[in-house]
């Protein structure tokens, strides 16, 4: 009887301790920086400036310090994300996908509005036909990107082979993609809406959107594991409550992201399917 007891006071202090560990940890996550990375679709100075609100709705409502963060392009910031840098990310879905299945990450929301990828011109020699990318660079961001690969599947659809009708260029970022249509370095530009809407007004008066090419679902956020279950579902909320104040609505008519809204079944099924490409493509960036 008195081993019994001692058992029990023994498993007891174990659990207390444990739970005393699991608030410290706690604890110990809301006093540093959250760390928010964003993926480099735009300029750092942009898309750091485009986020500002967001960082500023969750400082105010975790009461703790934000900082966002991203990386020089696509490749180095998979890797980073695979490699746990950040606490919290903004990530293209199939990337999100690859993360969640694969690597620990939580999904917590995605943007309403689909990533719509349009194929731009320069205003002074406008795109007349599929025909007229034959033998000609298309500007992009990173193969690997899903925006690209439903791009290329579009393309195929209408008699374009990459690699002997077309071959795609890579550039830093949407914005270098959607310079290099404009300047001539590029034929066309295949690039995301949002990337035309954000861009700088020269920009914006030299490019001609010519045809809207793939549709995907919106951009994931997604927590790290290490991020306390009680902390991801106050970033959720978080986030949910910026979406309606003034500063979240000026956030999403200035984006076109639409809002927020839960990943569903069929947003993982398409995503699924992409599996097998964006682990080819991704190649040694993942282990």
């Amino acid at each position: 009887m008195r081993l019994i007891k001692t058992m029990i006071v023994l498993a007891f202090s174990l659990l207390l301790c444990a739970s005393s560990l699991s608030l410290a940890d706690e604890k110990l996550a809301e006093r540093r920086p959250l760390t928010v990375g964003l993926m480099p679709y735009l300029s750092t100075r942009t898309l750091l400036a485009n986020y500002q609100p967001i960082a500023a709705a969750l400082e105010d409502a975790l009461k703790q310090p934000v900082q966002l963060l991203t990386a020089p392009d696509f490749d180095t910031f998979v890797r980073r994300v695979l490699d746990g840098e950040y606490d919290i990310v903004l990530l293209a879905p199939h990337y999100a996908r690859l993360a969640i299945k694969s690597y620990g990450y939580t999904p917590l929301l995605l943007h309403k509005s689909p990533i719509r990828g349009v194929l731009v011109s320069s205003r002074a020699q406008p795109l007349a036909s599929f025909n007229d990318l034959r033998g000609q660079n298309i500007a992009i961001v990173d193969r690997s990107a899903l925006l690209v690969i439903a791009g290329a599947i579009t393309l195929g659809e209408n008699g374009l082979t990459e690699g002997s009708d077309y071959h795609f260029i890579e550039t830093v970022s949407h914005s270098s993609a959607l310079h290099n249509a404009i300047s001539g370095k590029a034929r066309a530009a295949l690039v995301s809406y949002s990337t035309l809407v954000l861009a700088a007004p020269e920009l914006q008066r030299d490019a001609l959107l010519w045809r809207d090419i793939a549709s995907i679902p919106g951009q994931f956020y997604i927590a790290h594991n290490r991020v306390p279950p009680a902390r991801q579902l106050a970033v959720k909320a978080a986030l949910l409550a910026f979406e309606k104040t003034p500063e979240g609505q000026l956030f999403f008519e200035k984006t076109k992201h639409g809002g927020f809204r839960e990943p569903t079944a069929e947003d993982y099924v398409l995503l699924d399917k992409m599996m097998p490409e964006t682990r080819r493509l991704l190649g040694n960036t993942i282990r």
